[in-house]
């Protein structure tokens, strides 16, 4: 795992790179890479590349990166792993290319060589790669297909400018730091703002699966090389099995699980004891027999304190297990850390706890860790989603054929004047102007209540936004993020069920930017690889697919009692016979933080909530919607704490 930057002249096809900037790029990047570092940079082509590397695979000095051929005619500076890089060297040696390195990077270079471009669809990993081919005089960006690793670019100064994280760009003098007030408004509801947008204008994200080009005539174009739905998957048809999705999801797991343990380096597992984390010991357990294993609570949040669960799980495998108990204290004296290596709001408290298990496993001597991100969203973990599925089901479709529109819109128009500020009155308006019921898995604000405090719509609009995401509505109005991506899937896959469309939407927003992006920011704060197996591309392939019936089942009034539904339904029949019975069907908790606590009864991060309308960003929000929502969740009207912790992470940053 690494961090890459660099910047490239758009202007003209050659310039004079200042080493200088280049190196405090890479400085900036430390902590992402804190065992070697290399720049690369010619004033002719007037490009410049930095890296910062952490060395996993092959740690000799043979794989510095920026790494270039022989001839300096490809070079490349990547962050991430290619898992299949030894069945690709024995492909390219057999067409007569030769190592001198180990290293995943150097196949990169030869597999460039060999098929160009599209030599991205024969990867298997995660990575962020920036190539530059000096032939024909082409710079490529790319972000791996589902998101686990960011790129982030600018156009400012008449450079293409880019890095692994935000605060790289900081160093280069051509870039400003405006906030974007679009984003703002669709950060407040997806508690981080969607890809291509930063919370700042003109540095934007690459969305996963695409990669952007700077031509020879120093034009950029932007390409969507991966989505899931366009790749063939073998036998789909099969896939109404439930014995057979049983045995597919079992062997594309052990597969991805095995893998993922390519380190010349310690590695570990994070541990919570449930489904996820537990069935990756359990098969990572049948390679090895040298298995560490994390867990993390804190010690005012024992409601999700599941280490007798984890210890279980240890105890069955034969892990090395390690726990930490964390403080409120020494959680709110990492809050700016966190804030400053999140580079834009991440407003997901599970932030804290992957913070802590990561510098725990760090401190252990270890510096690859497996973890579970992506099996809720693929086979529908999650008591929530059950809950859409089962409205959706029951009312929200009969009705939307049973109702007629003008009938709908007044009803909606009578309940909007009658009450003005509550909270459902955003689903009576979903409903009457036939929107999507579900938007994501996590939702801070609604538009009801944005529209109440949200002072500041003064927005262009921006012509990289349109050029990435062609036909996206550009308005302060966050629906317009989820009817652009379910009008690709319409195209992609007409005859979806409801918890497929669900899926879909979570793997183009909030999985690749806010839940793997917390990930990558915390556990490479402490200079940790954090990998996902769950998200292996075959997997997600297949998963996406597998029909709603087969992943949820709903609750069932027999003559013997009433059947509670069950969640995650094929992960857990393919969980027999690897794991206990007892971890399968035990009550899911989930990996939290005690913010709702914090903000109540916290002898710091209550005492500290006054900045929320202290704030001097008040040409932005209405402070007193803010006060109000403070003293309702402090006085017990109402859990506010993912209202609260949206704005607190917000107006820190804005701070």
């Amino acid at each position: 795992m690494c961090g890459i930057a660099g910047y490239i002249s758009t202007i003209s096809t050659s310039s004079k790179i200042d080493e200088k900037l280049l190196y405090n790029m890479q400085k900036a990047l430390v902590h992402r890479g804190p065992d070697d570092g290399g720049i690369w940079k010619s004033d002719f082509f007037g490009i410049g590349l930095a890296h910062k590397r952490l060395s996993i695979v092959d740690l000799s000095i043979m794989g510095r990166q920026p790494m270039s051929d022989r001839n300096e005619n490809i070079t490349v500076s990547f962050n991430g792993e290619i898992y299949n890089h030894r069945e690709l060297r024995k492909e390219l040696e057999a067409l007569g290319y030769k190592y001198f390195s180990n290293t995943d990077t150097e196949t990169l270079i030869y597999a460039y060589k060999e098929w160009g471009i599209d030599f991205i669809h024969k990867l298997d990993g995660m990575f962020a790669i920036s190539l530059f081919d000096k032939e024909n005089n082409e710079l490529y960006l790319i972000r791996d297909r589902i998101g686990v690793k960011p790129l982030y670019f600018s156009t400012q100064g008449g450079f293409l400018s880019f890095a692994s994280e935000i605060k790289a760009l900081w160093e280069l003098p051509w870039i400003y730091k405006d906030i974007n007030n679009l984003a703002v408004y669709h950060y407040l509801t997806f508690l981080v703002s969607p890809a291509p947008m930063t919370l700042y204008k003109g540095i934007y994200k690459l969305p996963a699966g695409f990669y952007l080009k700077v031509g020879s005539d120093r034009k950029l174009t932007f390409s969507e090389w991966y989505n899931p739905l366009k790749v063939e998957v073998s036998d789909s048809h099969k896939l109404n099995d439930k014995f057979y999705c049983i045995d597919v999801v079992r062997e594309i797991l052990r597969d991805s699980i095995k893998k993922r343990m390519m380190s010349d380096v310690p590695f570990g597992v994070f541990l919570s004891g449930g489904i996820d984390s537990s069935l990756n010991v359990a098969l990572m357990s049948e390679f090895t027999t040298k298995v560490k294993t994390f867990n993390v609570v804190f010690e005012d949040g024992l409601e999700y304190d599941e280490r007798k669960w984890a210890k279980k799980v240890s105890d069955r495998f034969g892990t090395e297990h390690h726990e930490i108990v964390v403080t409120e204290k020494e959680a709110f004296e990492f809050y700016e850390k966190m804030v400053y290596h999140q580079d834009e709001p991440l407003a997901d408290w599970v932030c804290m706890p992957l913070y802590f298990v990561s510098k725990l496993a760090k401190d252990s001597g270890v510096t690859v860790v497996q973890c579970g991100e992506g099996a809720d969203e693929l086979f529908c973990g999650y008591d929530a989603y059950g809950h859409y599925l089962d409205i959706y089901k029951k009312y929200w479709k009969p009705s939307q054929y049973l109702i007629p529109k003008p009938i709908k819109k007044v009803l909606y128009s009578s309940i909007s004047r009658m009450f003005p500020h509550k909270g459902f009155v955003d689903h009576i308006r979903n409903w009457a102007e036939s929107r999507n019921l579900f938007w994501s898995g996590a939702v801070a604000f609604k538009e009801n209540a944005k529209n109440q405090f949200f002072l500041n719509k003064e927005f262009a609009e921006d012509d990289i936004v349109s050029q990435i995401y062609s036909g996206m509505s550009q308005e302060f109005d966050s629906y317009s993020i989820v009817d652009f991506h379910l009008k690709n899937l319409k195209k992609l896959m007409p005859n979806f069920d409801y918890l497929q469309s669900m899926t879909y939407l979570e793997l183009k927003q909030r999985l690749p930017e806010l839940l793997l992006m917390r990930l990558d920011k915390m556990t490479m704060a402490t200079s940790v690889e954090g990998r996902v197996p769950f998200l292996d591309h075959r997997l997600v392939e297949i998963a996406l697919r597998i029909p709603q019936h087969l992943k949820y089942i709903p609750k069932k009034s027999t003559e013997y009692g009433v059947i509670p539904a069950q969640t995650k339904y094929i992960l857990k029949q393919a969980c027999e016979w690897i794991l206990p019975e007892e971890i399968i069907s035990r009550k899911k908790i989930g990996f939290a933080a005690p913010v709702k606590k914090w903000f109540r009864k916290g002898h710091y991060f209550n005492s500290d909530s006054h900045k929320l309308t202290a704030s001097s960003n008040n040409y932005l929000f209405n402070n007193d919607f803010l006060e109000g929502i403070l003293t309702k969740h402090q006085l017990e009207e109402a859990d506010l704490s993912p209202q609260l912790w949206n704005m607190y992470n917000l107006i820190s940053f804005l701070n």
